[in-house]
């Protein structure tokens, strides 16, 4: 990701209504897996400026949170939100123990130029506990790319399939899958094409689809945004502009 996404991302992360509605569904089945039992060990990975570390502090106040990300800049983001247990190290290679977590929450970070993804999912089982839960949120869709993925520095989009057999590859089983964000799908394609024409890979100055919306606006977008993400959980829509998973250590059954 290019450095200045990182400020921006900060500046506009806590009440930017995509954020909100990712985290929303992130830390209600972050809850249910819970199962009511405190003090669980949960991993951020790829924590980015610490704003999911954030949500689920606020309303899970007995875990215990760690976080690593690979930019030195966002753990420092982080750390001023008053987290400790944060370091600067690849996803690739997590300094825990093996069978250390409950649960790691991995939004958006898989699909980053540079990163093997398999690794990645391979350390992430390793570091759980039996039957810990993996919770994923990628981009979907190749058609999806644009200026926004030069920006962050995506490399790559997913199918709900391949996040499938991704998981089950490394040795999970998937416990819920589903697309969300289809309310905006055909109006952000057509957006992506249009910014995809106009920049060039590699573009030091792209800039992502992250902008600073007024507060009446982002309660309204994440008030739709919400029941989007609903409808399509139980209705199982076949396109979304992301990926929302959840899997358990352990072979697939």
């Amino acid at each position: 990701m290019l450095n200045h996404e990182y400020d921006t991302m900060r500046e506009v992360e806590d009440g930017y209504w995509w954020y909100q509605v990712l985290r929303q569904i992130t830390v209600e089945e972050v809850s249910m897996r819970s199962g009511g039992r405190g003090r669980l060990k949960l991993l951020d990975a790829g924590c980015g400026t610490g704003g999911t570390l954030d949500w689920i502090a606020k309303r899970q106040g007995d875990f215990e949170l760690h976080g690593v990300d690979l930019s030195t800049l966002a753990v420092e983001h982080t750390k001023k939100r008053g987290f400790t247990n944060v370091e600067v190290s690849s996803v690739e290679t997590l300094p825990y123990p093996d069978d250390f977590f409950d649960g790691l929450v991995s939004l958006d970070v898989l699909y980053h130029e540079g990163l093997d993804q398999e690794k990645a999912l391979a350390e992430f089982h390793r570091v759980l506990k039996p039957d810990g839960f993996l919770i994923l949120n990628l981009p979907a869709f190749d058609a999806l790319r644009g200026r926004h993925d030069i920006a962050v520095g995506g490399a790559r989009r997913y199918t709900a399939n391949q996040v499938r057999v991704l998981t089950h590859r490394q040795g999970f089983r998937t416990a819920k899958i589903h697309y969300w964000n289809a309310w905006l799908f055909f109006p952000i394609l057509l957006w992506r094409r249009f910014t995809l024409w106009i920049t060039r890979e590699g573009d030091p100055d792209a800039k992502s689809d992250l902008k600073p919306l007024s507060l009446s606006l982002s309660r309204v977008l994440r008030r739709i945004g919400l029941v989007d993400a609903k409808m399509s959980a139980t209705l199982r829509i076949p396109f979304g502009t992301s990926v929302f998973s959840v899997a358990l250590k352990g072979s697939p059954r």
